[in-house]
């Protein structure tokens, strides 16, 4: 019996469109600035880079997160790919891969799907996604694989010098095997100042919300919040 990935990978790849070569340049973004951990009341250093490359109908993104305080750190690595489909452009169909580690703490991501865009609305962008994923965590003394039902929504604005970015995400776990309930909202709020197109100014919050807490003791619902200053344009 072909599993369930395979079958939704080759209807994904199949539908999709594949675009001839284009010269897309690559942009990158950086920030460094101050973060407060409201689990462990410490403040510390907030560094966050991001390269992507988008085309008509292609998005390859690459995201490093880090959040280092005296007792603890919370580093995340995300890539990010999704193609457009031939019969629809405003659908498209993603994979995404994380590694998250958390202190001592470390999570394998991988999650998959089938997204919609929406290019109208004004000053900005929304899109909304439906998909599976699961987790490998080594804290959880288990070799077993977490699933999950995944949706996912972005809000992007722009109004000239002012920027904003809402994403959140909601992991329903399905699988049986492990006795900790892991289903959560992971949310991300930003609010940028660009007085021009090089540099800037953000302040944010990062935030993870597990919905059964009475049956899991593996986390305490972080919440950092962010101030940093950023730079575009380093590699072009």
């Amino acid at each position: 019996m072909i599993p369930k990935q395979a079958v939704f990978l080759v209807f994904s790849f199949l539908l999709a469109h594949n675009p001839e070569s284009e010269n897309i340049k690559w942009k990158d973004y950086a920030r460094v600035g101050g973060v407060k951990n409201g689990t462990i009341n410490q403040i510390g250093i907030a560094t966050y880079y991001r390269i992507k490359r988008v085309t008509n109908n292609t998005f390859r993104d690459f995201r490093f997160f880090g959040h280092f305080f005296n007792s603890s750190s919370d580093l995340r690595i995300r890539t990010k790919s999704s193609n457009k489909y031939d019969f629809n452009p405003n659908l498209y169909h993603f994979t995404t891969y994380v590694y998250h580690k958390t202190g001592q703490n470390l999570r394998y991501h991988f999650n998959q799907g089938i997204g919609t865009i929406f290019n109208k609305i004004s000053k900005g962008n929304m899109t909304f996604e439906l998909g599976w994923a699961y987790d490998k965590s080594d804290y959880l003394e288990s070799d077993e694989k977490t699933t999950y039902i995944k949706g996912a929504g972005t809000l992007d604005k722009n109004w000239n010098k002012i920027k904003t970015k809402l994403e959140v995400e909601y992991y329903h776990q399905i699988s049986e095997q492990l006795k900790f309930d892991l289903s959560r909202f992971q949310t991300i709020l930003e609010l940028q100042y660009r007085p021009n197109n090089k540099w800037g100014i953000t302040i944010g919050l990062v935030k993870e919300n597990y919905t059964n807490k009475d049956e899991n003791n593996i986390s305490e619902n972080p919440t950092n919040i962010f101030l940093s200053i950023n730079k575009s344009g380093f590699i072009n």
